[in-house]
């Protein structure tokens, strides 16, 4: 199963967002878009929020779809799932899911550069008809241990190529607050020659 490089998707999303017009993030964000229980109590429950329902039609003369929101600080697991299906079947249509900090994503707005910073991206999927991959389309992404530190974050996917795209399951992006204990562990002494032997029987 092909998975693009996370810079790769970054890279795309910084040129997705660009090529719309070099419009800022806020022209395309908006708040209180899908909001799910628990974003504003401060309680710990999972928050949720998500794009449109089942059979609504994206087309990409207007392919960012990007929100913005505030969750409590903390730590979650995030994760991104959903099913955009790809109208066209040409080569050329990509897209690309996130949940990340909003600080962030108007840094690679104003200056992308080729070291983006990655670590207030909190969870990330993407795909390019390009990469024939027959996953293409399935969002499906996790990070299990994610701390935001910074309460305002940007969730969303940009839909480019030639379209139209119609939802098959609502694209949807979840942080559940988890409890974390970090420990060390001692390293495992290896040779280089079982090194190479591990690697051949694990490939």
């Amino acid at each position: 199963m092909f998975r693009p490089s996370l810079r790769s998707s970054v890279t795309t999303l910084a040129a997705a967002v660009v090529l719309v017009g070099g419009a800022s993030l806020a022209s395309y964000a908006t708040t209180n878009h899908g909001h799910g229980a628990g974003a504003a109590t401060g309680t710990p429950k999972t928050i949720k929020f998500h794009l449109a329902s089942p059979g609504k039609t994206y087309n990409t003369t207007n392919p960012v779809h990007l929100f913005t929101a505030k969750v409590p600080k903390g730590t979650y697991e995030v994760g991104l799932s959903g099913i955009v299906l790809d109208q066209s079947g040409g080569g050329t249509d990509n897209y690309t899911c996130l949940l990340a900090d909003k600080r962030t994503i108007l840094k690679l707005l104003t200056s992308p550069g080729p070291d983006p910073d990655f670590s207030r991206v909190y969870a990330i999927d993407g795909a390019s008809q390009s990469d024939g991959s027959y996953t293409f389309g399935i969002v499906d992404s996790t990070n299990p241990v994610a701390k935001i530190d910074r309460p305002n974050i940007v969730y969303g996917c940009i839909l480019s190529g030639t379209g139209p795209y119609v939802v098959g399951r609502t694209p949807t992006f979840t942080l559940t607050p988890v409890k974390v204990t970090t420990k060390s562990g001692t390293p495992l002494p290896v040779a280089k020659s079982q090194a190479r032997r591990l690697l051949g029987s694990l490939r």
